[in-house]
C-alpha cells in the first residue's frame, strides 16, 4: 500500500514569523519560552513595524516635496520666457574639453527693447552664434522653470534621505537593545548554572550531601 503522500510544510520563515507573532502579543504558552524571549520577539516585531513606518513616512514626505515644488515650478514658469541671444564675441576655447560651458557677451531683444549680458555658451562659440536662452520679466538670463522629471528626481531623494536617516536611528536603537538583552540573559543563564551545575555533575561539595 502506497504511502500516502504529503504536501510541504510552511516554510521555516513563515513558521518563525508566526511564532515571533504570538509571543510578542503573549499567545505563546511554550513553558520553555523565557521572558527574555518574549523581550526578543517584541523587539522584533517592533523593528519591522518601525520599519514599514519609515517607508511610508518616506513616500508621504516626496509626495509632500513633490506637490511643494510643482507648485513653486509653476509660479516661476508664469515669469520665464523664452529668448534668442546673439553672441558678440567669440567664447574662451577650452583645448579637450569642447563641452564645457562659458560665458560670453551677448545681445538679445525682449518687448522691443535690446538687452546685453552674459550668457552660458559651450567653449568655443564663434561671435554671431544664436543661443536660446530664457529671461525673466525685466528681461534678465533668468533659469527656466525646472522640468518636472527634475523636480521628481529630487522629491524623490529628499525621501530617500528621510529614510536612511530614519533607518540609521532605528537600526541603533535595535542594536543597542538587543544588546542590553543579550546582557540580561547572559546573566540569569549564570546565576541559574550556579544552580543547576552542582546537580548536574555530581559534585560532592554540593549542600546536604556527604
Amino acid at each position: 500500500m502506497p504511502a500516502a503522500s504529503t504536501g510541504p510544510g510552511p516554510p521555516e520563515t513563515g513558521r518563525s514569523v508566526r511564532r515571533h507573532l504570538r509571543r510578542a502579543v503573549g499567545l505563546d504558552h511554550n513553558p520553555l519560552c523565557r521572558r527574555a524571549d518574549r523581550a526578543r520577539s517584541r523587539l522584533l516585531v517592533g523593528a519591522v513595524l518601525l520599519a514599514v513606518l519609515s517607508v511610508a513616512a518616506a513616500l508621504v514626505t516626496a509626495q509632500v516635496l513633490l506637490h511643494d515644488m510643482r507648485a513653486d515650478a509653476r509660479r516661476m514658469a508664469v515669469h520665464r520666457h523664452p529668448a534668442t541671444a546673439t553672441t558678440l564675441a567669440a567664447a574662451a576655447d577650452i583645448p579637450g574639453r569642447p563641452l564645457d560651458t562659458v560665458g560670453a557677451p551677448a545681445t538679445w531683444t525682449v518687448a522691443g527693447a535690446d538687452r546685453t549680458g552674459t550668457v552660458a555658451v559651450p567653449s568655443g562659440t564663434p561671435q554671431g552664434t544664436k543661443v536660446p536662452i530664457w529671461v525673466d520679466d525685466a528681461g534678465a538670463v533668468a533659469e527656466p522653470a525646472p522640468a518636472d522629471s527634475q523636480l521628481a528626481v529630487s522629491a524623490a531623494s529628499y525621501g530617500l534621505m528621510a529614510l536612511a536617516a530614519a533607518g540609521t536611528v532605528s537600526t541603533a536603537a535595535f542594536v543597542l537593545r538587543r544588546g542590553v538583552l543579550d546582557h540580561r540573559t547572559a546573566d540569569t543563564w549564570e546565576d541559574d548554572w550556579k544552580l543547576v551545575e552542582p546537580l548536574w555533575s555530581g559534585r560532592t561539595d554540593r549542600p546536604g550531601k556527604p
